[in-house]
């Protein structure tokens, strides 16, 4: 659902100003209250469901130890899949705290394919480590043709090494996600992937592997109201990641929140307990992905790493 769509539904349930019951308080909350409680209740939905979803990939350079961890997600059961990519193969990662980790690697990590990623926190910013240490740069080569805003085929030198199909690239501080590739370009491109902005690039301009691709559960990206209490066109175009069906509860939880302060007679009709209705979403979601697999032939990843032991289990962390 559009965020201007949930502004004119909010609004609608608070009042407007020639309201029938003559008592409008439009006047009284603006855009910055309804945005701040509608930021405050998505944030609340994402904290209890993990519903928001998203991927997260990046390059992992040779002999790189240490990665910053996406700048939303969460700190609790935030992981559900990730995976290394070398010379096009796809190699499942595991996601393990200290004690398993350096259980299987109790001296220096033997260099090689990746297949641990150890999470720990630094003040407010949440880090990895990375075992055993990466000695497979990503892949890289450069455009041979300018790209534009709206372009979807990428001209490159070669695509040798890049994984065939489904892959990510980094251009500049744009991430780009690919369908497919013959031996000079990238087809079926999507722009501006993983909350990053479509941007013109140059020939000889780089292109970088994304050699490693999370899959991850997020906070909400706040909505921005500007300092005259306006919104902006594409602000307000906007898809807010939550699914419709759940929005309509988080909607009558703002329209709540603020009539409260004011009217409690008219707030009751929305008198809602949000943390009850955000944990029957979460078990919506979970019950959603279990229907989803029965009778799919799933199987857990059987390969091993370097030390004999299977890895790529146990992803939920």
């Amino acid at each position: 659902m559009i965020l201007q769509e949930i502004l004119r539904r909010i609004k609608f349930k608070i009042g407007t100003t020639d309201d029938i019951s003559g008592r409008a308080i439009n006047p009284i909350v603006n855009n910055r209250n309804i945005i701040d409680e509608l930021n405050s209740q998505i944030r609340q939905y994402a904290n209890i469901t993990k519903g928001i979803q998203d991927v997260y990939s990046f390059s992992l350079n040779q002999n790189q130890i240490f990665i910053d961890a996406p700048s939303l997600a969460l700190r609790s059961e935030s992981y559900f899949h990730l995976y290394a990519i070398v010379n096009g193969v796809v190699y499942p990662m595991d996601m393990r705290g200290t004690r398993d980790v350096y259980k299987n690697f109790p001296t220096s990590p033997v260099t090689g394919i990746p297949n641990w990623f150890l999470p720990f926190n630094e003040g407010n910013s949440s880090k990895f480590g990375v075992f055993p240490m990466n000695a497979n740069a990503p892949n890289t080569n450069t455009l041979t043709a300018d790209v534009s805003l709206t372009d979807t085929t990428l001209n490159v030198n070669s695509t040798t090494g890049f994984i065939a199909n489904n892959g990510r690239i980094t251009i500049g501080t744009e991430k780009i996600k690919y369908q497919y590739i013959d031996a000079t370009h990238f087809y079926g491109c999507v722009r501006g992937e993983e909350m990053t902005n479509i941007a013109l690039h140059s020939t000889a301009d780089t292109i970088y592997e994304n050699n490693i691709v999370m899959h991850y559960s997020r906070l909400h990206i706040p909505i921005i109201v500007n300092d005259d209490d306006s919104i902006t066109k594409e602000i307000l175009a906007r898809n807010i990641e939550v699914v419709d069906e759940h929005m309509e509860g988080i909607i009558k939880a703002v329209a709540y929140n603020l009539l409260v302060k004011i009217d409690n007679e008219r707030a009751n009709i929305y008198k809602i307990d949000y943390k009850t209705l955000y944990e029957q979403y979460k078990d919506d979601i979970s019950i959603g992905y279990y229907r989803g697999r029965l009778g799919v032939g799933i199987t857990q990843p059987s390969m091993q790493n370097e030390r004999g032991n299977a890895y790529g289990l146990g992803m939920r962390y």
